[in-house]
């Protein structure tokens, strides 16, 4: 870093950037407990389905930041938790129209 000669507002932009991915792979991590399970088979297509369902929820979660959903608080985890148990409530984040 010391030889490195840029502005603070690289340096900032490379920060959030960073932070960005790291964000992503802790909710990846967290909700959907990706390191726990491993996919033997088609672990590709495993991945793209774990990352448009956590797309899913985070479009949810923006539109709806300060709701309150039927068992509680809008959070990630209890989006997640809600589309364990509520058919219904699932098949809402699919028909919404985020924008």
């Amino acid at each position: 870093i010391a030889n490195f000669r840029t502005t603070a507002e690289d340096f900032y932009n490379k920060i959030i950037s960073h932070w960005r991915v790291e964000t992503y792979h802790y909710h990846l991590d967290m909700l959907m407990e990706e390191d726990e399970h491993i996919a033997y088979k088609e672990p590709f297509s495993i991945a793209i389905l774990r990352s448009f369902a956590l797309n899913l929820f985070q479009l949810f979660h923006n539109a709806h930041k300060y709701k309150k959903l039927p068992t509680g608080k809008a959070t990630m985890a209890e989006i997640k938790r809600t589309c364990k148990y509520d058919d219904y409530f699932t098949a809402q984040l699919f028909e919404q129209e985020y924008v």
